[in-house]
């Protein structure tokens, strides 16, 4: 398969990199589900419906096959020196599913009784607006792993970036929410809330160094 600038891939590594896409899309679209929950509960007040719970854990439910298929390539792989680098991918990306997924379910617990206001609220919908676009650049960053190695690097270099603003965004919630007079139970499951897309965003930046690891492999 032929890169940019007369670079190529072979067919094997080809073919795991277009499931590996196939992975990280499935990831874009559970972080979605968060994300946009997150706006209509700011918004409009509305909780998140059992439809997109059942979406979020069908998002996991594929991630484990996609996984599972990806593993099984490059365990048959004969000659392929990213072996550890794409495992890598996999496990970090596979990780940003499952917090995707619990995500919802934190939320789900809150929101029917309890919506951030003034400045808490602005924060919190920043925060979903940046994890959504950390995903966006992580599938676009390995889409062009086997298309363009330069927009690929660069697209690593906006996640780290990206990961930066959501630690001073996650800060900015904790110095919001812990002084308020939220209840306490509603403040220790925002908190985990807001801790499992803290973590989100640190495994994408993970992914961004790795592939940042690949470039150097294929950029030769």
């Amino acid at each position: 398969m032929v890169l940019d600038n007369e670079r190529f891939v072979t067919s094997e590594l080809a073919n795991i990199i277009q499931v590996l896409d196939e992975h990280f899309r499935v990831a874009l679209s559970a972080v979605k589900i968060v994300t946009g929950a997150v706006v209509d509960w700011l918004e409009k007040g509305t909780v998140i419906s059992a439809e997109a719970l059942a979406k979020a854990t069908e998002a996991e439910v594929k991630g484990d096959e996609l996984k599972e298929t990806i593993l099984n390539a490059l365990a048959a792989a004969n000659t392929l020196m990213q072996r550890e680098d794409l495992l890598r991918l996999v496990f970090y990306n596979d990780k940003l599913i499952d917090g995707a997924e619990i995500a919802c379910h934190h939320l789900g617990a809150i929101m029917s009784s309890w919506t951030p206001k003034g400045e808490l609220k602005n924060m919190v919908a920043e925060l979903g607006r940046l994890i959504l676009e950390i995903a966006t650049q992580q599938r676009e960053a390995v889409r062009f792993l086997s298309i363009n190695i330069e927009n690929a690097i660069s697209k690593a270099a906006e996640i780290c970036r990206l990961e930066k603003a959501i630690d001073a965004v996650v800060r900015e919630i904790w110095t919001l929410l812990y002084p308020s007079d939220t209840p306490i139970p509603i403040i220790l499951r925002m908190s985990d809330f807001v801790n499992v897309l803290e973590e989100i965003a640190n495994f994408s930046e993970d992914a961004a160094n790795t592939i940042r690891g690949l470039s150097l492999t294929l950029n030769t």
